[in-house]
């Protein structure tokens, strides 16, 4: 199914919004940067998206234009947990600062893309932890506003303490990212763990690990390998981009490009966090080729929950 078509079933089967929260509890796999590129591949599909920042090294934030100044501040996460009060949320939330170099304007996706920002003082919501519900304080900040949106996607750090509770307790269903090796793939799996025990403790009892995506994968023996010994619970949630070897058009002339299985090592990636921008935004032929990698995993993200919604 075309984007057009996956958006208007996902929009007849369910008005409501949808929240992802991404994770393991290893670092260093590459989540930040699947998150924002998930977030503009479903903003060119036409998905409202709203993206949080649950990490107090705040580089989603920055990689969606805004930095933190204190002769101009913002309000953030923090200080909307730190209120514990009901819809407090909206008043944090800002636009993505992506504009188009050409003409200066906000891009197309960052028409389609807000942002709950973080800073580095989102740590000290940690001391917090003992309090009598504070795990549900996210969850508050986004009660009774978030409608309009399509799909909201959390991003959190690389441990299972109280920051990345708050997004548990706030989420519908949790997104693992690894990348094929044994300390990363040790990571989303004592996640999935903690997920299937302690929902109910989180006040989600419905909380469950959906899916999961491979990143930087090289095909290697050894990731091969790692991949071949996954636990059946978790690559039964794996989503492939193509195991086919289905080719797409790149609209530049040249040959179609062959989608890889899973997200590749691709340096192109790299640069666009670097810079803080959409991969669209290269629009060389490794632009395009990573551009219509993002593209598929959108649409294997979407076609999933609609999935997931028919079987409900």
């Amino acid at each position: 199914m075309g984007p057009r078509v996956l958006r208007r079933k996902l929009l007849e089967l369910s008005k409501r919004s949808r929240v992802f929260m991404f994770g393991n509890h290893k670092g260093g796999v590459g989540k930040t940067t699947v998150v924002l590129q998930l977030a503009a591949a479903l903003a060119r599909m036409g998905f409202r998206i709203l993206v949080i920042d649950m990490d107090p090294q705040a580089n989603l934030t920055r990689r969606m234009g805004l930095e933190y100044d204190e002769n101009d501040p913002f309000s953030t996460v923090s200080e909307a947990v730190k209120e514990n009060r009901e819809g407090v949320g909206a008043g944090v939330v800002l636009g993505v600062n992506w504009n188009d170099e050409r003409t200066g304007q906000p891009t197309s996706e960052a028409e389609l893309i807000d942002i709950i920002p973080a800073r580095f003082d989102l740590i000290n919501r940690e001391q917090e932890a003992g309090a009598v519900g504070a795990v549900r304080r996210l969850k508050k900040a986004l009660t009774g506003w978030t409608s309009h949106y399509d799909f909201i996607l959390i991003d959190t750090r690389p441990d299972l303490g109280h920051l990345v509770q708050l997004a548990m307790a706030a989420a519908d269903e949790v997104v693992l990212v690894f990348e094929p090796d044994y300390d990363t793939v040790a990571g989303a799996i004592r996640m999935q763990e903690f997920v299937e025990e302690h929902g109910e403790d989180l006040g989600n009892p419905e909380l469950r690990v959906g899916m999961a995506f491979v990143n930087r994968y090289d095909r290697s023996s050894e990731q091969d390998y790692q991949l071949a010994g996954l636990p059946e619970s978790l690559k039964s949630k794996l989503v492939e981009l193509d195991a086919g070897g289905a080719v797409v058009g790149l609209d530049d002339g040249g040959e179609d490009y062959r989608l890889p299985r899973y997200i590749p090592r691709i340096a192109r990636i790299k640069e666009a966090d670097g810079a803080g921008v959409s991969v669209s935004e290269y629009r060389n032929r490794k632009g395009r080729e990573t551009t219509a990698i993002f593209d598929r995993l959108a649409e294997k993200f979407v076609e999933r929950v609609i999935r997931e919604a028919e079987a409900a």
